[in-house]
């Protein structure tokens, strides 16, 4: 909890009740989270947020990003996690002790989340289970244009992901599935993967590091003064993506990230 103890949060902690436990890659796992409807006004959460997670018996406090839409706790009860494995207490439980029906507190926080501009445009770069929020937000942008009246959708979306292998790519289906029922772009970069082990996989996939060039031609249906631009990954991932988008023309004040890595 000391790397986001300056960060806004809820002060109310909800409880929840685990429902569900998958491994989504060879090192993370899948955790959803249910919450009584009587609870839930307290753990509405904006596309992006966090959660600070209190385990019983567990001294120190989770914090995980929320990789599901707001409208699926509204409408369901859920909360969704995925959360690497690590030494760190309470991720090291979650793959190690977690089973259906344990109980755990959470409370919503961060400042990192979707926000409603006058830009047109999104564009989500990911690194790793830095895709956690930006999926939440990938989701979220599907529901508002769907929910659209008119069916006219003339704002881009454009999501550039990087992992280190073709496994540690999350969520890919649904990122695929997403992005051709709302016209995005979606480009898969895999840095430590042989290239033949790709050759049959279709979609835009990539076997180098995220690179200015690359990024160019990705978003090239992006319009940089009429955009919203987020990041999630590791510090120096989102030091390097932040530079490529400045050079490529993109507002500073439309660029957002929250580094707590």
């Amino acid at each position: 909890m000391k790397r986001t103890e300056h960060s806004p949060r809820k002060k109310i902690f909800c409880s929840s009740k685990v429902v569900s436990i998958e491994d989504i890659s060879p090192s993370v796992k899948g955790l959803k989270l249910f919450i009584e409807s009587n609870e839930r006004p307290a753990a509405t959460f904006k596309a992006g947020q966090w959660i600070d997670m209190v385990i019983p018996g567990v001294d120190t406090v989770g914090g995980f990003s929320i990789c599901n839409a707001p409208k699926d706790l509204v409408d369901n009860g859920h909360l969704q996690l995925a959360v690497k494995f690590s030494d760190h207490p309470p991720a090291h439980w979650i793959h190690t002790k977690c089973t259906v029906g344990n109980k755990v507190s959470v409370r919503v926080g961060g400042k990192f989340f979707y926000q409603e501009t006058n830009k047109k445009h999104l564009v989500l770069i990911a690194g790793g289970v830095g895709i956690n929020p930006l999926f939440s937000i990938l989701q979220h942008r599907r529901n508002l244009t769907i929910g659209k009246s008119n069916g006219v959708n003339d704002q881009h979306t454009a999501l550039v992901y990087s992992a280190k292998t073709l496994q540690e790519l999350l969520f890919q289906e649904e990122i695929r599935k997403i992005c051709t029922e709302i016209g995005a772009q979606c480009d898969f970069h895999v840095t430590q993967e042989v290239v033949q082990k790709l050759s049959d996989i279709s979609g835009n996939f990539n076997t180098e590091k995220i690179s200015e060039k690359s990024l160019s031609f990705s978003l090239s249906s992006i319009e940089p003064d009429i955009a919203d631009c987020y990041i999630c990954g590791p510090p120096k991932f989102i030091e390097r993506i932040e530079e490529y988008l400045l050079q490529l023309g993109y507002n500073q004040d439309h660029i957002f990230y929250e580094k707590w890595w």
